[in-house]
């Protein structure tokens, strides 16, 4: 038996797109290359895909029990390489995060700077999304970690507790609730909402929190950004729950004011997601290390305070 990198290579680049087309672009090698490489591949191991007239390849048992093994192989060949190629073992590298809404908008840019600051050669790039997508994203294998403020329960991946957060509920400064001091949840079942859209952290507290108080909700607008959200409020088309790290410049600013719900309580933690089988190189641990070791990078800039713990999140 005689298997390759490049085979494992083109092999993981197949079952994360599901098309042999799509891996041989992304790899810059011709179809007909690729196709020879799994074949290969499936020669020594046996079918690794299910086959479907017009729906691509999916992978079966066998492929999904490669798959963590594959990226494994792949992702310690880079880092042997990193090291033995580069002055300073594990001093370079490149990490994938993704990061949903509100930490990838608010909090991460700073973040990553001042890491990049202390490492140079570690590159990292990153991509926002909302949770569901997310998590399914660290599933397939194709990023390393997943920053979220919704909540994970999938069986392969840990979930680690970061920084606090809290949702608030904003509206236009001369909105009739505007400083008001007795507000309950029947004063909002009338207002018109602007949401952000399901999959997302905060829209999942909203619907666990505060949609069933008020019955049935009155949605004027579903948004995947809290920029847009701000926007619309700012333009008085309704009122909104974000999170205060997102509504804080433009409350400071007098943009926006808060409505206070006597007794809701809408705090929540950031969370780090990794998948369990995947391997964590040194690279990686170096930046998990750095966000739970070094929260207060961002207490100062958004006047939250926040927690690291390094603790998996107890379900």
């Amino acid at each position: 038996m005689h298997i390759t990198l490049r085979q494992l290579e083109i092999f993981k680049a197949v079952a994360q797109s599901g098309r042999v087309t799509i891996a041989a672009e992304k790899l810059f090698i011709s179809q007909p290359a690729a196709s020879m490489a799994l074949a290969e591949l499936e020669k020594h191991l046996g079918s690794l895909f299910d086959r479907t007239q017009g729906a691509g390849l999916k992978l079966n048992d066998s492929g999904r029990a490669l798959l963590p093994r594959a990226c494994e192989l792949l992702d310690r060949a880079k880092e042997l390489e990193t090291e033995y190629n580069v002055t300073g073992a594990y001093s370079s590298g490149a990490l994938i995060l993704n990061a949903s809404s509100t930490i990838g908008n608010n909090v991460m840019p700073r973040i990553i700077n001042r890491y990049q600051e202390a490492n140079p050669n570690i590159n990292i790039e990153l991509s926002i999304e909302n949770t569901r997508v997310i998590e399914q994203r660290l599933l397939d294998f194709s990023i390393d970690m997943g920053i979220v403020e919704g909540t994970c329960i999938h069986p392969d991946i840990d979930v680690t507790t970061w920084m606090a957060d809290e949702l608030v509920i904003i509206c236009h400064p001369k909105h009739a609730l505007t400083g008001s001091k007795a507000v309950t949840m029947t004063d909002l079942s009338q207002e018109k909402w602007i949401l952000r859209e399901p999959g997302s952290g905060t829209r999942e507290l909203f619907d666990e929190m505060i949609a069933p108080a008020i019955a049935l909700p009155r949605v004027g607008m579903v948004l995947n950004r809290a920029e847009a959200i701000k926007q619309a409020v700012m333009d008085g088309v309704g009122i909104a729950c974000i999170s205060k790290i997102a509504a804080q410049s433009s409350l400071d600013a007098g943009q926006v004011t808060l409505i206070d719900v006597a007794g809701l309580n809408l705090k929540r933690h950031f969370y780090l997601l990794t998948h369990k089988k995947r391997y964590k190189s040194n690279v990686l641990n170096r930046l998990c290390g750095f966000l739970l070791e070094d929260p207060l990078v961002v207490s100062q800039p958004t006047k939250v305070a926040l927690e690291a713990s390094n603790s998996t999140r107890t379900r």
